[in-house]
């Protein structure tokens, strides 16, 4: 899909999920309501005005929610594609809670908890909506979880790189998957919680079993059924 500039709000507004329920007089009401800024890839989100709660929607691109600890090593708690929604709208949460970090050049979507709270009054419809992406995003946390606990580190690459087919996936001419999302081998260690030397080993064993590619920085899966084995117990 070809996205319009940045400028084009309108536009943006009308393609995001979260706003889908709105009437044509609704989206030209809020387009004053919404600010939406552009960010490279690899750059941490900014937080919002003195730490002014605020809710987010990646309207384009990709962006990781980290969580680091005192050595300043990060683990990625969750990708958040287009339509994706996260912040908090807690007036007690004085910080950003997550480190937000581009995986590519984003297009992010935010509304400040005080704006947003009118806007539910008003369009009751944005509560639903809301609420269901809360509860679809607990339920991919919780799955991400339940993964990292109980999987050994093989499994959970397949499960990482299924994953991101299904998000990022193209059908190329010679049959393979391509995912046009370009990570590194610390990305996919921060995302399936092992380290950048045993993804970099994990490669090595799947291109040797046939089931992945790499070139020029892009990975391409030769075969998804054999990935998906690999994830199936029993």
């Amino acid at each position: 899909m070809d996205f319009p500039p940045i400028h084009d709000k309108l536009w943006h507004i009308k393609n995001c999920p979260l706003f889908h329920a709105l009437s044509p007089e609704e989206y030209e009401a809020i387009r004053s309501t919404v600010q939406m800024y552009e960010v490279a890839k690899n750059k941490i989100l900014p937080p919002p005005p003195e730490g002014e709660p605020s809710l987010f929607v990646v309207k384009r691109g990709y962006v990781q929610l980290t969580y680091s600890d005192e050595d300043g090593r990060e683990a990625v708690v969750i990708l958040l594609g287009p339509g994706d929604v996260f912040g908090s709208l807690d007036p007690n949460d004085l910080t950003f809670g997550e480190r937000c970090r581009t995986v590519s050049e984003a297009c992010v979507c935010r509304i400040s908890r005080q704006k947003f709270e009118h806007m539910l009054q008003k369009y009751p419809n944005l509560a639903f909506r809301l609420t269901k992406f809360s509860l679809l995003r607990i339920n991919r946390l919780q799955v991400r979880l339940a993964e990292m606990m109980m999987r050994q580190a093989d499994e959970r690459l397949a499960l990482a790189l299924l994953d991101l087919d299904e998000q990022v996936g193209r059908e190329e001419p010679d049959g393979r998957r391509k995912l046009t999302l370009a990570l590194t081998h610390a990305d996919l260690a921060k995302l399936i919680g092992t380290s950048r030397e045993m993804v970099t080993i994990l490669f090595s064993k799947f291109r040797k079993k046939g089931l992945i590619d790499t070139e020029k920085g892009w990975i391409y899966l030769r075969d998804t059924g054999g990935l998906r084995k690999m994830t199936v117990h029993g």
